[in-house]
């Protein structure tokens, strides 16, 4: 790439404005230009200073520390042996511990990552982590979404199809056989990403040998990247919100039937006293006639 002279009256052009910087600030294009291409490349990579990036970085500090801490407490406690009696809540404590190690795993890997990259835009983490933070990133949300759907599944049958039945049902081998399920189609799912992520190398400014890596998506087509965003979107978006709906709907309006039928035996209940009270009031009325008919006649 050559640089060409600017035209009289343009406006300067990048490597101009770099060139009379450096002049201005003791001829580093004159001498060493490496130091040169080192503070061009701080001013066009390094964003520590922007105050978006300090938001930024001040709100990831405190979800990553929000998000490790309540997940490290969440499967202490969920992992603590529990009593015998309440041996039936091994499957929704599997399920949220599988939702706690999801959360994690997104804290911990990709988070940092994220950060890193926001500060300094250039991708300094080699080929291997741009495919991988990506893929696991997608893995992780893509299983939460899952148990969360497994999950809403469990309630609904525990709660209105077969809660006698529930404890039965959900054993501890169907239950990790579902979580096993659930990260194998959530892999399949992101698979694409492993393959389609990767670094590359872009160009700066015209007429200087600088070049910074960059880690993006490179599809063969762009059809074909559409058509796999789409796809995303509708099986871990549009599916399972429209399914925890349609199963929230059927357990709210059975929960609701129950409270109805639990309102009418209750005014029920409490109308059993008085209607005892009346048929032994109707049984003893003939008795009091009687004594005090007897009464009378020995008079």
């Amino acid at each position: 790439m050559n640089s060409s002279p600017a035209a009289p009256g343009a406006p300067p052009g990048p490597l101009q404005l770099w060139q009379e910087e450096n002049q201005t600030q003791g001829g580093l294009w004159n001498g060493s230009q490496e130091l040169g291409w080192e503070e061009l490349e701080k001013m066009l990579f390094l964003f520590v200073k922007e105050p978006v990036t300090i938001s930024l970085t001040v709100m990831y500090l405190v979800s990553f520390v929000v998000g490790f801490v309540g997940n490290i407490m969440s499967l202490r406690v969920l992992t603590r042996k529990r009593r015998s009696r309440v041996s039936s809540l091994s499957a929704t404590r599997s399920l949220l511990i599988n939702l706690a190690v999801c959360d994690l795993m997104v804290v911990c890997v990709c988070m940092p990552i994220t950060v890193g990259n926001l500060i300094y835009k250039a991708w300094v983490y080699g080929d291997f982590l741009c495919r991988t933070v990506p893929f696991i990133q997608a893995v992780s949300v893509s299983a939460s979404v899952l148990s969360l759907t497994v999950i809403s599944v469990n309630r609904y049958y525990s709660v209105v199809h077969n809660p006698l039945n529930a404890r039965s049902f959900f054993t501890q081998k169907r239950i990790l056989s579902t979580i096993l399920v659930v990260w194998l189609l959530s892999s399949g799912i992101c698979m694409p990403l492993i393959f389609m992520n990767k670094r590359d190398e872009i160009g700066v400014v015209e007429g200087l040998p600088l070049v910074f890596s960059i880690c993006r998506e490179i599809w063969p087509q762009e059809r074909l990247k559409q058509a796999y965003n789409f796809l995303l979107f509708c099986a871990l978006y549009c599916l399972p919100v429209l399914f925890n709906m349609v199963i929230c709907f059927l357990t709210v309006r059975r929960l609701w039937s129950r409270s109805g039928q639990l309102k009418e035996s209750t005014a029920l209940n409490r109308s059993l006293p008085y209607l005892l009270f009346l048929r032994i009031r109707s049984r003893l009325k003939p008795i009091s006639y009687i004594i005090s008919f007897k009464g009378g006649f020995e008079k």
